[in-house]
This record gives structure tokens, sequence and C-alpha cells, in this order.
């Protein structure tokens, strides 16, 4: 009964805080509702996507879960904004949900020291004892997952039931469950769309997206491109203006329009009746019809999620080319909850009330499974970190998107769910998908494990050099058949006598990963594709990072800077408001210091002074 962790809630946070905690070899436990499978997807059935694939490939190199799920339940992968640069390319993987849940129940069953615990929880003590309805449980650190189930409340038109998604209960409000902590007064929201029969849409009506064999897979250990799961396309359809008319004759009927609903949703995830008004001149909207699963009946239409009533979801379906006799299985619903003010936590994600209390995922107001993940492995480490007495993972937003994303949660308060997208980060030129395991190893190393993934990034990183030395001294005759080959496009010939590989691989016209592989052939060396690929990548991007490196290096040790908050407080040249506000944050970092709203750059240069 006594752990030194538990996880209170088993979705994505919870599995990820769950896992990376048993490296250290505690002993923890995932305490979750019953009838809720491990790491489920109850809203879209997909893991990446912009910016989110970045962060689960962050998560694999750290040693983390989603990735080597996603590659097991994969079926169909893709890669997005395959048009732009490789600096926001993310992979997007479809994944079967049920076969997703079922590989991490199975995981997680073979870890010795993880304990599932399927029992809904009634208390928690501040000593941290957790009183289930059958037995009582003891922590020495506790980490909150639970997702939307505090104070859940579903919608569909004027239907309303009390629930954290379809067919399963909510849990009571986190003041009944801890009364120490607040939540914010205002409730966040978040919706799903109708799940159709698969068999009732008209496919040759829509345009198919087949699974690209080109995408790599998430988990760096595993093949680059062999799948473990049968992959299948998803299809493209369209709203039209009989669509939208429907919606939109419908706004009193509507929870989000008629006063019904009150909580505030994602901005970048809207629904279909927040784009109906949002955008009243646009008709046609995509929506993916994306399948659930490998052998499950029904498919996902994403881009159409809904609280409008039945009759009227049926009707707006149906109204789209392809879906005339759509069959809905499952109805569109929003789901209001409960969230806690992420300034009340420190950088590891501990609460600053009540150490020991750590807090992952949607109730910290993020929306997305990734964001989750992200979340649940910073308070899982830091939590065992702490335990071990050793100090806490901080990932700097100069090299990792969940950097980006920790350090804008602990530091205002959001006004809505957040998610995350590669807009966020200022460097976002370094922060690549294919340099991830560059960027994440020296943290990895940081936590002194030594599994199989620490010797092959040992590997990777020493093999990495010697490429990139191999790049920059090893010249190019102009009489060799490469450069007459690279010099189709543009005037590579004309730059000097002889260019080593890298000026090769920085020129516009060229693809450099083709580029890279071709040399390599050439010379008659054979390195690994992951390998290649980050090094012609890196080189490609090398003269646009090289200009910017001085100041962002300066920028990543200013922002890492350590801050006493009292001491700025206690200050006689701060003005009192942003005394309030640094009050209010508690800042343990210049940078965290620096993104608090309406925090005055006379502020800053008083504080940078004193430590400079």
């Amino acid at each position: 009964m006594n752990f030194d962790i538990i996880v209170v809630g088993g979705g994505h946070a919870g599995i990820e805080a769950a896992y990376i905690a048993s490296q250290f070899h505690l002993n923890v436990a995932i305490l979750t509702i019953p009838g809720v499978g491990l790491g489920s997807a109850p809203c879209n059935p997909s893991v990446g996507g912009v910016g989110k694939g970045q962060v689960v490939r962050e998560l694999d190199a750290l040693g983390g879960l989603m990735g080597i799920l996603a590659d097991k339940a994969g079926i169909q992968y893709r890669t997005l904004n395959d048009s732009k640069g490789f600096a926001v390319q993310s992979s997007r993987v479809q994944i079967d949900k049920d076969l997703y849940s079922e590989k991490a129940e199975e995981l997680i069953a073979k870890i010795t020291n993880i304990t599932v615990i399927r029992e809904k929880v009634e208390s928690i003590s501040p000593g941290f004892e957790i009183k289930t309805s059958a037995k009582t449980y003891s922590a020495k650190k506790i980490i909150m997952t639970v997702g939307t189930f505090l104070n859940g409340k579903l919608h569909t038109g004027s239907e309303q039931s009390f629930g954290g998604r379809i067919g399963v209960e909510s849990s009571t409000g986190l003041q009944d469950l801890l009364s120490l902590i607040k939540t914010r007064p205002q409730r966040f929201k978040t919706g799903t769309p109708p799940r159709l029969h698969k068999d009732s849409i008209d496919y040759s009506k829509l345009e198919e997206q087949p699974s690209d064999a080109n995408v790599r897979n998430f988990h760096c250990l595993s093949d680059p491109f062999s799948r473990e799961a049968e992959q299948v396309s998803c299809y493209l359809a369209h709203t039209n203006a009989v669509t939208m008319d429907i919606i939109r004759t419908n706004r009193e009927r509507s929870p989000m329009f008629n006063g019904q609903i009150q909580g505030v949703g994602a901005r970048y995830c809207p629904s279909i009746e927040d784009k109906a008004f949002r955008y009243p001149e646009k008709t046609s909207h995509h929506v993916f019809i994306e399948p659930e699963g490998l052998t499950a009946k029904t498919v996902y239409p994403s881009g159409i999620s809904s609280s409008l009533p039945k009759d009227v979801q049926e009707a707006y379906v149906r109204s789209m080319f392809g879906l005339e006799n759509a069959k809905v299985e499952v109805y569109g619903y929003a789901v209001e909850y409960d969230v806690i003010d992420t300034t009340d936590l420190s950088i590891t994600l501990e609460h600053q009330e009540l150490p020991g209390l750590y807090f992952a995922g949607q109730v910290n107001g993020t929306s997305g499974y990734e964001e989750a993940a992200g979340q649940g492995y910073i308070a899982g480490v830091n939590a065992s970190l702490a335990l071990l007495g050793l100090d806490p993972l901080i990932l700097s937003r100069h090299e990792s998107y969940i950097g980006v994303m920790i350090e804008d949660l602990t530091s205002n308060t959001r006004d809505e769910p957040y998610r995350l997208f590669t807009a966020r980060s200022e460097n976002r030129l370094f922060i690549r998908e294919d340099n991830t395991l560059i960027r994440m190893a020296p943290y990895r190393q940081q936590l002194l494990l030594n599994t199989r993934l620490d010797q092959y990034q040992s590997e990777f990183l020493e093999k990495y050099e010697l490429l990139l030395k191999f790049c920059d001294e090893t010249k190019i005759s102009e009489n060799s058949i490469l450069l007459q080959e690279f010099s189709g496009e543009g005037d590579l010939q004309k730059l000097v006598r002889q260019v080593s590989v890298s000026e090769v691989l920085r020129q516009a016209w060229l693809n450099p990963v083709f580029a890279l592989e071709r040399i390599l052939s050439e010379f008659s060396i054979t390195m690994h594709h992951d390998l290649t690929r980050t090094v012609a990548i890196s080189k490609k991007y090398e003269g646009y990072i090289k200009r910017n490196e001085g100041q962002n290096e300066r920028l990543k040790k200013m922002d890492l800077m350590r801050v006493n908050w009292e001491d700025i407080v206690g200050s006689g040249n701060i003005s009192f408001e942003c005394k309030q506000r640094i009050s209010r944050i508690r800042p343990q970092t210049f940078g965290q210091l620096k993104l608090i709203e309406g925090i005055r750059p006379a502020t800053l240069a008083v504080v940078a002074a004193k430590a400079l």
C-alpha cells in the first residue's frame, strides 16, 4: 500500500510519468479509474502533427514511451508541411486506438516495479494518503494526471451528463480531493466529432491519402521504415454551403452559443460551430476521414467536432459529398472540466504550495496527447530525481519543444487550452525532428542511466562528429562526376575549383539528404539513414544557425540563469506592479521571469545587471 510515487490517472501523461520513474528502480503505482484502458485515445486516433511530432521524438530520445507505442499501433504515416523547409516538417501517425492501449497495457504489465490499481480516488490528504472506495494508499510523491475528469460535464445539444468522456464517469472536484489546491475559476472545454460507421461512406467520392512509406518510425531504436501494423489510407472530404447553412441556422440550439457551455475552448482546434461563425464567408473546410482502428467499425471525421443536437449532427454530416448515407455511431459532444492555474507550478511541474505534488496533462490546461505525454515525462522524471536527491531536469526552450511548453505554462496564466506548434519556438531552425537525438542526448546523460538507448545515443554522437568532420574536410574535384550531377540546377562549379561536401550540401537547389547519400556511396561509405539525414540537414541550415548562434547562446545562458524571486521582490528598484506579478509566478530562472506578462524591460535590466 506504500509507494515511492503514485500517479493518479493512466492516460498519456500518467503512463509517461510512471514509465520514466520506473527506470530509476522506484516503487511506482498508477491509480486509474476503472473501465478506462491505459494510454487510451478518447479523441482523435493519431499521434504527432505540427510541433507535436517533434515532442514525440524528443520523448523517445529521453527514454519515453509514446514513440514506442505509436510505432506498434501505427496504421498510417504522413509528413505534415512536406512542401516546406525541414525545420517545420512534422511526422503524424494514425493509430489503431484499441491496439495502442492494448500495447500500453502489455508494456506496463511487464515492468515489475509498476503496480496498476483500478479504483476511483475519493480523497487525498496533505500527507499524501490516497483513499479509494476500497483501500488507502500512501506515497512520497504524487503526480496528478487526471485529464478532463475533474468535474467533467458532457454536452450534446440540450442533453447533459457528468463524465470525463463518453461512457465514463467523472471525478469529483480537485478541492474535494485535496482542499489545499485550488482550480481556476474559468473552466476549459474540449470537443469531439460524431463517429461514423466506416461502411456507410462512399470513399470513391473522397480524396485518398495513403500511408507514406518514407516517413521514419518514431522509435529511434527501431528499423526506420518497417511497419508493425497493417497500413491503411485516410480520406479527405469537405464541408459545403449547405453544411454551413445547417450549422448557422441552428445557432440557438448550440450549447456553445446559447449559454449552456461556459468553458473556454482551444482557439487552434475549433469546433465546426466556431468555424461557421468565425469565418462566415467560408463554406469549404477540410474533413479528414480517419479510421479508428483496423477492426474498428468507426471512423473519426477530424475537423467537425461539435456539441450540436443529434439531429443537427446527422443533417450536416449527410450534407457532405461522399457522406450522404453516413450512419452516426457515436454523436459528438463537448466536455467542460476543471483545470489548475499552472503559474502555481514550478518549472519541474511541482506545486509550489504543496511540495511533492506534481501536475501534468490536460488538468494543466493543455490540449493534445503529445503535450500531455511531454508534461508527464517532466513530472515523472523530476519527482524521481527529487526522491533520489539529484538535480532536476530542466529542458531549455532553445533546445526543445517540451522546454518551450513547460516554460510557457509555468510563466503565465492561460486563458484558453494550450496547444503546441512550431511558431511558439524562437529557435525552430534548430529544434527539428531530424536532430532530436543530438539535442536530447545531453539531457538523457544527466539521468546517469545506462540502457540500450543510452549506449545507442553515445555511439550516434560519436559517428555524428566523424561525419561532420568528413563533410568539412572532404573536397570534391571540379572533374568529379558528382559535381556535374549536383550542378544541374545551379552554378556549383563556379564557386571554386574544389568544393567541400559541406559547401555542396548548403546549395539551395539540392536535397541535402539525397546529395550526402550519393556522395557517401561514391566514397564506398555506409552510414545509418538517421545519421546521414541528421548531418545533411544540419549542414543545410548551418549558415543560418551560426548567424544567430552567438546571440542564442547568450540568451540560453541568461534564460537558464537561476533567480531568487524573493530577492527581486525585496529590491527597491522595481515597480510595485512588477513585484506583484513576480510574487504571483515565483520565477526560478531568468527565462521564466522574462516571459511573465507585463514585466517591464527596466526590471529585467536590474535583475540581469545584478547577476552579471
